[in-house]
């Protein structure tokens, strides 16, 4: 462990950084901030490595990371789930209300994100429901298939 660095330490439990994410069901869909502005849903497209595609995860304890990103004009939102409850969809807000996930490590370099229901009795997890472009990406209770999972790929800064 003395070799490892603290970024790869905090992975194994969490994701720190700029990540796109790959839906492992549908590995040509890709998270992204429709039209990359506020209050659109997060959908599933394909990826083209935009900044509408790269969440920034931000460590918030234990296995927790606040989740946003940047639009094409630099402004922070936050994927936002203010009242958790099953079907609702992803969006991007001002604001972190509703926007701390839950890492579950899947397998390696694949995870699943969650977040308590509204009413506490049951995680729910980051879910695309099929391989259209748009189809927006919703939370949903644990259905045990790869449309749960993604894969979270390093993104190098932009310079």
């Amino acid at each position: 462990m003395a070799s490892e660095s603290a970024e790869e330490v905090h992975a194994a439990a969490a994701i720190v950084g700029r990540r796109i994410l790959t839906n492992v069901s549908y590995a040509d869909r890709v998270a992204d901030l429709t039209n990359s502005e506020v209050n659109s849903f997060i959908i599933g497209w394909r990826r083209h490595g935009g900044r509408n595609q790269v969440f920034n995860f931000e460590p918030q304890g234990a296995n927790r990371d606040k989740i946003s990103l940047t639009d094409r004009n630099g402004k922070v939102f936050h994927v936002s789930s203010p009242d958790p409850a099953p079907g609702s969809k992803l969006k991007a807000t001002h604001g972190g209300v509703g926007s701390v996930y839950t890492i579950v490590a899947h397998a390696p370099g694949q995870v699943k994100l969650s977040i308590l229901s509204s009413d506490g009795t049951a995680p729910l997890y980051w879910t695309l429901n099929n391989e259209d472009e748009g189809t927006k990406i919703s939370l949903e209770l644990d259905n045990g298939t790869a449309n749960q999972v993604w894969g979270a790929v390093a993104k190098a800064p932009t310079i």
